[in-house]
């Protein structure tokens, strides 16, 4: 048994009810445009992946996918309250190198970029590993909560490729990425009932990206899959009116930073959204 496979088991009956969590306004909806019968999502051994298979209504993915995931989403909830306690103490930037008390962030990312390379990776010396049994208000539990929410994400992804009809091989994969990109995020926002749920889903929408941003540093664009930076921006075109001050933007928008620029100082923003959006230029510009 992997390290993935032992740390993942607990969250799969979770992982099978968190589509229709995300979004419980929709529940009864998703089923029927799934076709009106539940549909099959198998967690196996192999590279970190989710695959969607539209003729047998099933969608495939990997212990390795779930631990790397989770990875990025505590890393990303240790960087937020870091940056929470910065700037009530009034500081403007926050240090992250080997040591200080930004350094789980970084191990965290790249326990989950070794992960992505080989799911056999050992986790081990990885500073902190999910506790599936966390009370819901519990610190871990909290984490396990927009961790389940980003999986959500990604899941919905591989059920906009079942709804649409979507081919496995086919000239048209990268349009099909994004089409089932479009359905996701469309389907989570569209009617959240109120602004802290919205902020709530986007939230893990970006993480959800985020992830797949790391997958793109081992991975790099394929014939299959358009350049992560390309399909953020999209989604971000999804969000629609968002607050300039939206938090889940400002949160992103450090990840960002500390995930995909941590050599250089953080550029001071005039709100939330323009940092977020700094960052997603910075993100294209590595390509």
């Amino acid at each position: 048994m992997t390290d993935a496979e032992r740390l993942t088991s607990g969250f799969v009956q979770a992982l099978r009810e968190s589509p229709f969590r995300i979004a419980p306004e929709r529940s009864h909806e998703l089923l029927a445009t799934m076709g009106g019968e539940p549909w099959i999502l198998e967690i196996i051994n192999g590279p970190a992946n989710f695959e969607a298979f539209p003729k047998r209504k099933e969608i495939e993915g990997t212990h390795a996918a779930l631990l790397s995931l989770w990875a990025v989403t505590a890393s990303v909830n240790i960087l937020w309250r870091l940056a929470r306690t910065a700037i009530a103490s009034g500081q403007s930037q926050i240090a992250i190198e080997p040591g200080g008390p930004g350094s789980e962030i970084i191990e965290l990312k790249n326990a989950a970029l070794a992960l992505i390379r080989s799911e056999a990776f050992s986790w081990s010396g990885a500073p902190a590993e999910p506790n599936t049994l966390a009370e819901p208000s519990s610190p871990d539990g909290l984490i396990n909560n927009i961790f389940l929410a980003a999986a959500s994400v990604v899941i919905l992804h591989e059920c906009g490729h079942i709804a649409l009809g979507h081919q496995v091989h086919t000239t048209l994969m990268h349009q099909q990425e994004r089409e089932a990109d479009a359905w996701a995020v469309k389907w989570i926002l569209e009617q959240a009932p109120g602004e802290p749920q919205r902020e709530f889903r986007t939230l893990a929408i970006c993480i959800a990206f985020i992830w797949i941003g790391l997958i793109d540093e081992v991975r790099q664009t394929t014939a299959t899959h358009p350049p992560a930076s390309q399909r953020f921006a999209d989604a971000f075109d999804a969000f629609g009116d968002i607050a300039n001050e939206s938090t889940a933007l400002e949160i992103s928008h450090y990840a960002l930073k500390a995930f995909f620029d941590p050599t250089t100082d953080l550029p001071q923003a005039n709100s939330a959204k323009d940092g977020f959006i700094d960052g997603l230029i910075g993100l294209n510009r590595r390509r």
